[in-house]
């Protein structure tokens, strides 16, 4: 899989996109997913409709496409994928795809989630995703309904929970997806990028080092020194290293686990604003609002008000199903 840093994208939404996708250019969403609490997005997709048209794009986020009804041919990774009735695709972030030239006939469904809402930071379940997300290995993006049946099935229930909406439906719908992920490591669905066994797994051990010191101290003030010192590192190697394997600086860490954390303050606690901060490891809490803005979209104080019932999508998800299971029945019809 080819992984595509923003610099590079930039540079080719810039230029005519050749190959089978045709003369289209290359985007890059950005746009809320789903809520700042559940960052996830359904979307229900009919390549008949004269209205639909999915260019060349990539985002951040990860997604994960199932198709309902007849065949989709999707470009991605420089290649086009055919994928068949109740097939999957999935797709890591930053990844260029969209429509293939023939995008064939097909209803489906897919979900777009910030991969964070499921990362167990330094624990053990995070290390196949934290290798996905910097490129250690690549996935296989089209998973096969007759190769892999229970991997499918997986997948489609964590689709028919985000539709249903129930109570609950939020945890539910994180450990689907999961097991889908612990699914496609068991059945080794992944390529490994060639390096040393014992080098990588000297990597990761400095990597846990530092993230279990941040894990048990980020309400201190700690320095990037003392995190370079607990790898064993210069501070410049310490550096790139932890990007390499985090897709992160040290720093912008530390401040995303900071904020993350305030975030379970505000939604559980009643403290006042300027405590949270300060507990949290920020000082001065005019930064601790701009940094807040700048992971969640908003203000603290407007994040612990956030209602999901009233800025979700429960109606217009309820909708877009009914109507596309008429096109999907449609389809079969003519099948």
């Amino acid at each position: 899989m080819t992984k595509v840093s923003e610099n590079t994208v930039a540079k080719a939404a810039e230029v005519k996109t050749k190959g089978t996708s045709g003369q289209k250019t290359t985007v890059h969403e950005q746009q809320q997913r789903g809520t700042v609490v559940f960052p996830l997005q359904y979307n229900l997709c009919n390549t008949v409709n004269k209205n639909y048209d999915l260019w060349l794009h990539w985002h951040n986020e990860f997604e994960l496409i199932h198709v309902i009804s007849g065949t989709y041919n999707l470009f991605i990774n420089n290649h086009d994928i055919a994928l068949e009735k109740d097939d999957l695709c999935f797709i890591p972030g930053k990844t260029v795809h969209g429509d293939s030239q023939d995008k064939g006939k097909a209803l489906y469904e897919s979900m777009v989630f910030d991969i964070d809402m499921l990362r167990p930071h330094s624990y053990t379940p995070d290390i196949f995703i934290n290798d996905i997300i910097t490129n250690t290995i690549t996935p296989v993006n089209h998973i096969s309904a007759k190769d892999y049946p229970e991997i499918c099935e997986t997948a489609l229930k964590c689709f028919e929970t985000v539709k249903l909406h129930r109570d609950g439906y939020e945890l539910i719908t994180s450990g689907y997806l999961l097991m889908f992920l612990g699914q496609m490591q068991h059945a080794h669905l992944f390529s490994e990028k060639k390096m040393l066994p014992a080098h990588k797994k000297a990597r990761t051990e400095q990597l846990e080092q530092v993230l279990t010191l941040i894990r048990k101290n980020y309400d201190q003030d700690l320095t990037l020194q003392q995190m370079a010192d607990m790898a064993g590192l210069s501070s410049k190697y310490f550096c790139r290293i932890f990007r390499e394997m985090t897709d992160r600086s040290p720093i912008e860490y530390l401040n995303w686990f900071r904020i993350n954390r305030a975030c379970n303050l505000l939604r559980e606690t009643d403290d006042k604003l300027p405590d949270i901060a300060y507990n949290c490891g920020f000082n001065d809490f005019s930064y601790f609002i701009k940094t807040f803005r700048r992971y969640k979209g908003m203000t603290p104080l407007k994040y612990r008000n956030f209602d999901p019932l009233k800025n979700g999508s429960v109606n217009s998800i309820g909708a877009e199903v009914s109507e596309g299971y008429q096109v999907a029945n449609s389809m079969n019809k003519e099948d």
